[in-house]
């Protein structure tokens, strides 16, 4: 692209190039009447129009010079002591364009508003789902699931924690020497559960001499306690007490193993 700039002296026109004006700053001296001037200040892109009848105003040709004085037929940059001034390329403002990086959307009070909304509701599910298990671990929290339950309908069921069930003692023995298969379980089981659990159901399994198991058989709470009984729960520290009598038949047990559980 050419550029043009005129001396504000003889109005003489000439060609220039951006390295020539960057390179001094814009002070270019004048080839014709050796005037210094600021190219920026007539700097254009557009072609000067010849005048008729007048001295031909068209872009000059350069013409070599040597210093201290070139001569500006063409303009060269002014050598002189003194600083040159930083400018920007005159001509990068007639091919330059914008960009500018897409803006990121900001947040209103409506989507905060949302999203404190869907927490509050996630939290709530997870409250109804897991209420029986929260009321075990913060027990202070079990009168607001009651109250909760009563309203919206649903109940607190016992937790089903029987590791907080230890068999505190237990025997196995024939209850009559001369009737060998006929044998009674006494076992004591205490909770030590911060609340009330259900009661268990207790796997017996009988082994040999060997430790391996020849019998095995589970036994519910419908099945060892009475019916109002078994519809309670064993109070936290409470010791249930149970007697089992059992008829093995033709097998002789040397051993016994207990297990407790929730099905």
């Amino acid at each position: 692209m050419n550029l043009y700039t005129c001396c504000p002296k003889c109005q003489t026109t000439f060609r220039v190039t951006t390295q020539q004006l960057q390179s001094s700053g814009g002070q270019v001296r004048c080839g014709f009447c050796s005037q210094v001037f600021d190219a920026f200040a007539t700097l254009t892109a557009q072609e000067p129009r010849q005048q008729t009848g007048s001295a031909p105003d068209a872009p000059q040709d350069p013409i070599p010079a040597s210093p201290p004085v070139p001569s500006m037929a063409d303009p060269f940059p002014e050598s002189a002591p003194t600083a040159s001034i930083s400018r920007a390329d005159p001509a990068a403002g007639l091919y330059e364009w914008e960009f500018r990086m897409p803006v990121t959307p900001k947040r209103t009070g409506m989507w905060l508003g949302l999203s404190a909304l869907l927490l509050v509701l996630l939290g709530g599910q997870a409250a109804y789902v897991f209420r029986t298990e929260l009321s075990v671990a913060l027990p202070q929290t079990r009168g607001l699931f009651d109250r909760a339950c009563d309203v919206i309908g649903c109940s607190m069921a016992s937790p089903s924690l029987s590791s907080f069930l230890h068999i505190e003692a237990s025997d196995l023995k024939a209850v009559d020497a001369a009737v060998p298969n006929e044998i009674a379980l006494n076992v004591s089981i205490r909770s030590r559960a911060p609340v009330d659990l259900p009661h268990p159901a207790i796997e017996l399994t009988l082994t040999d001499a060997q430790d391996q198991a020849i019998a095995r058989r589970v036994f519910l709470p419908r099945e060892y306690l009475s019916g109002e009984t078994a519809a309670t729960s064993i109070r936290p520290g409470a010791e249930l007490p149970l007697n089992l009598f059992l008829n093995t038949g033709e097998l002789r047990a040397a051993g016994y193993r207990l297990y407790l559980f929730y099905p």
